[in-house]
């Protein structure tokens, strides 16, 4: 057995956290660029932490309003080649966390936008304080960001990535729209089953393992679209446990062929990795019996099939698309998908059949 595990961000969770840790802003300098989601200005973070800036004296900059899916190009948009900023902080979901790092990278290295996929920078990137607002990136601890480029999505990677710090409070989960928290919580349920089947290791386990059983506590939740403040925080929790298993063991080829989905059909990402997840779990059935029959215990479902009908309900409709769209999609996808780290090799055509039986089965 061999893996490596690497989580040096600090979290913190817990109420009013970001209020109650203004001096852990100021540990990163005097000047903060804020990168934010549309929503963090109406649940309460970004204000919370524009108090904690100014109670403790640090000057900041509030970046325009991160676009879903972002590009290099809006990326470079937010701040520019601007000097002059000691640190970085993301407020909201993936989407502002993926554009944080893209900055942090930019802000202190001559680069064009599409250079943040060198991975190889001059400069250290400047660090970065994650505060999430939704439940499933887990970004707020992976040293990867990853953004729209043309028909599909590609990542950087830098251990320097890693947010310095991260600041997790449920609070900001509330006035997120019911939809989006099922959505979210299915990409963090996606990070676990990924990372878990194509990682043997007890760290990996530990981590999945936990996060399996704490879905199957909120699982009724999901269905009923209705969330207690303790769900929330659960949901939290377990999207944060699958940024360590991906951080580990990285994605399958579940997110990349997601990944057209998200950009041809404005798919949500953890929506997106839904559909196939359930086709992907059967897949792999034959080469990880073992490791799939216990997570389905976990998760309180009846092996695969039951598997598959929860992902079912907890999606909102069945998406329509046609075999030349998902055609298209795996000549879009397969040579990264093939590339991941899988189950077991999986070819072009076994692309097309999990699409195949996911959309039009």
């Amino acid at each position: 057995m061999e893996f490596q595990l690497q989580v040096p961000t600090k979290v913190i969770v817990g109420k009013d956290c970001v209020g109650r840790n203004g001096a852990l802003f100021s540990s990163f300098g005097k000047r903060a660029a804020i990168i934010k989601s549309g929503s963090a200005g109406k649940n309460g973070a970004l204000s919370d932490v524009v108090k904690a800036l100014e109670g403790q004296g640090i000057s900041y900059h509030v970046c325009g309003n991160v676009p879903p899916n972002p590009s290099p190009e809006d990326v470079a948009a937010l701040l520019g080649y601007a000097p002059g900023f000691d640190f970085i902080i993301a407020v909201g979901g993936g989407s502002a966390m993926d554009a944080a790092k893209g900055v942090a990278v930019l802000a202190v290295n001559d680069l064009p936008p599409m250079g943040l996929f060198d991975k190889s920078y001059a400069v250290k990137p400047l660090p970065v304080v994650a505060v999430p607002t939704t439940c499933g990136t887990g970004s707020e601890v992976t040293a990867i960001s990853v953004l729209e480029v043309g028909d599909t999505k590609k990542s950087f990677l830098s251990p320097d990535l890693f947010p310095a710090a991260a600041l997790l409070d449920a609070k900001y989960l509330e006035t997120l729209p019911a939809q989006v928290a099922v959505d979210t919580a299915l990409d963090a349920l996606s990070h676990c089953v990924e990372g878990y089947l194509i990682q043997d290791s007890w760290a990996t386990e530990l981590f999945a393992e936990r996060a399996f059983a704490n879905f199957a506590a909120y699982k009724d939740a999901l269905y009923k679209r209705a969330f207690s403040g303790d769900e929330l925080e659960l949901m939290l929790f377990t999207a944060t446990l699958g940024g360590i298993v991906i951080s580990m063991a990285g994605t399958s080829a579940v997110h990349t062929i997601g990944y057209p989905l998200t950009v041809r059909k404005g798919i949500p990402h953890g929506r997106a990795c839904a559909f196939t997840l359930g086709e992907y779990v059967a897949f792999s059935y034959d080469t990880k019996k073992e490791k799939i029959d216990r997570m389905c215990t976990l998760l309180k479902v009846n092996g695969v099939e039951g598997f598959q009908e929860m992902i079912r309900g907890l999606l909102p409709g069945k998406l329509e698309i046609s075999r030349e769209e998902l055609e298209q999609y795996t000549d879009i996808s397969a040579q990264a998908a093939i590339g991941k780290k899988n189950t077991k090799p999986i070819t072009k055509g076994d692309i097309l059949n999990i699409y195949l039986a996911s959309l039009l089965g």
